[in-house]
């Protein structure tokens, strides 16, 4: 990369400078005081007006070019950050995978520096609207027409910074705005690429094991502190899409690892289920966002193009290829198959029954049919009722018909036949059988676990065992040591680390392999935090 330029930095009037024409000290703004930069003229071309706003890395300013008078944002290193070369490299790394992707929906790069003492400063164009987070009330979804309008947009600016091999790494609301384009309202700018990781950076970004972004919307790799990939960013996209849906992110708690502990196990509740009585979401939009959620990257999407023409499904009422896939799993979604072909995949029909209505009728089909059933029962019976024997022909018979004569023959004393008791219908029951489900995580995560010979796949995987029952898993992997785990449902989640087939050092110094570890029912596996925490 080319050395920096330093820029100059001058007070727009000569009168206001300094008497020995030294540059003021720059400082992070820190209210009541006045900020050092406002008023200053930066290389000479970029008047500084107004601090927009102030973030982890940066201030932002409201500026204005001298020559052609065009606002444009400029992003400025704290200068206390700035003594930090890895900071100070992840900062400009930020100018550089904006600019390089050139899609309309990514914010645009137009130039950076360095000023005199030492601090970095790019120049990005001026947004004039406001981020997704101020567009989300809680508990108050997006309409599905505008949900699809922003992810959409939003799905194509990331396939292009994907394209151009740059993961975000941080998206979430606020690194989303929404500005007026020409006649087009929210339309997507997607900002702060400031912890984005380019393949072709060439020191390494991020200290190992250290994790960057914002919890809420973080990959369950990004949680653990392992490598991230664009896929991360499919993951992140998707709890985006599930707060606009519902008006709430799919898991919350009272700390920071709380948060990361269910995004690394715990699975997402139906959209439904998370805001009772909340719009309806289409099936088809549920079942896209929750495959963007799925714990492994590998059964995510694998490419944001692939979410793309997915949504554009969507938005012509066809059905994404998530429907039949995520009824496959739909155990791994706390979700049954039914429950993403409910109503149909595109936006609900206006001819269709709407609200509680609408979910209330298989229960009235069913109980109509148990009705219907019992009334053909009865129906039966009673016409085995009246059947008797055939009584012989009295003297009122006329002789040429054989027919009672009505005049001549006296009514008989009648007395209506004892109807037979109808015996209670035998209900067939079948004795409820209790399942217990557990989910299963492994180190490595990229382990096989099998059940009787089949392989359930990689973690975490969600095995039900027969209440009173157990079964016997084994966990596999090249390299390392196979393991066999007995599960009886008593525990919700376990986590299970597998050895490496090296040779065990019997020096001293084999201390290091003491760990806080406990057997589980079966006794001879070892169950362990695969994070290690």
């Amino acid at each position: 990369m080319a050395p920096l330029k330093v820029a100059s930095v001058q007070p727009e009037s000569p009168s206001s400078a300094d008497d020995d024409g030294s540059l003021p000290t720059i400082r992070p703004p820190s209210p009541p005081e006045v900020d050092p930069l406002l008023g200053y003229v930066i290389d000479g071309r970029y008047k500084i007006d107004a601090v927009l706003g102030e973030g982890g890395m940066g201030v932002v300013y409201a500026c204005r070019h001298k020559v052609i008078g065009k606002k444009v944002a400029m992003k400025v290193l704290r200068a206390d950050l700035a003594r930090d070369p890895e900071v100070t490299h992840r900062f400009l790394n930020e100018a550089r995978a904006a600019s390089a992707v050139g899609n309309p929906h990514i914010i645009d790069i137009s130039d950076f520096g360095q000023l005199p003492d030492g601090s970095t400063y790019f120049v990005m164009e001026y947004l004039d609207g406001i981020p997704l987070s101020q567009v989300i009330e809680p508990d108050q979804p997006i309409p599905i027409a505008r949900l699809l309008h922003v992810a959409l947009q939003l799905a194509e600016g990331l396939s292009a910074a994907h394209n151009a091999n740059i993961v975000h790494r941080d998206l979430k609301p606020d690194n989303i705005f929404l500005v007026d384009h020409g006649a087009e309202h929210d339309f997507v700018k997607i900002l702060d690429f400031g912890i984005a990781k380019v393949s072709f950076a060439e020191a390494r970004q991020t200290r190992a094991g250290a994790v960057f972004g914002t919890p809420h919307y973080m990959s369950p790799e990004q949680a653990a502190g392992t490598p991230v990939d664009h896929r991360g960013d499919i993951y992140s996209f998707g709890v985006i899409l599930y707060e606009l849906a519902s008006g709430r992110v799919p898991f919350e708690a009272d700390n920071f690892m709380g948060i990361l502990t269910q995004h690394m196990y715990k699975e997402p509740d139906p959209i439904s289920a998370s805001v009772p009585g909340a719009q309806e979401v289409p099936p088809g939009l549920e079942a896209v966002i929750l495959k963007c959620l799925s714990k492994q990257p590998e059964q995510r999407y694998q490419s944001m193009q692939e979410v793309v023409d997915e949504i554009e499904k969507i938005h012509g009422g066809l059905e994404p290829d998530a429907v039949p896939e995520m009824m496959h799993r739909s155990g791994a979604v706390n979700a049954s198959g039914g429950y993403f072909s409910r109503d149909g995949v595109g936006p609900a029909s206006a001819t269709a029954p709407s609200g509680p209505g609408r979910r209330r009728w298989p229960l009235y089909a069913g109980v109509g049919g148990v009705l219907a059933a019992i009334g053909i029962v009865v129906s039966i019976f009673a016409q085995g009722a009246t059947v008797g024997p055939v009584p012989e022909p009295s003297k009122g018979m006329t002789e040429r018909s054989g027919s009672p004569d009505i005049s001549s023959v006296a009514a008989p004393e009648m007395q209506a036949p004892e109807a037979p008791s109808m015996p209670e219908p035998e209900i067939a029951s079948e004795p409820i059988v209790a399942m217990r489900q557990v989910v299963l995580a492994t180190e490595p995560i990229d382990a096989h676990i099998f059940r009787d010979g089949n392989d359930l796949g990689i973690s975490p995987a969600i095995v039900e065992v027969t209440e009173g029952t157990s079964a016997i898993l084994e966990i596999r992997r090249a390299g390392y040591k196979t393991k066999q785990v007995k599960v009886d449902g008593s525990e919700g989640r376990l986590s299970i680390r597998l050895d490496k087939n090296s040779p065990v050092r019997r020096s001293g110094s084999s201390s290091h392999r003491s760990q806080t570890r406990r057997s589980n029912s079966f006794g001879s596996s070892e169950i362990a935090d695969p994070w290690g925490r």
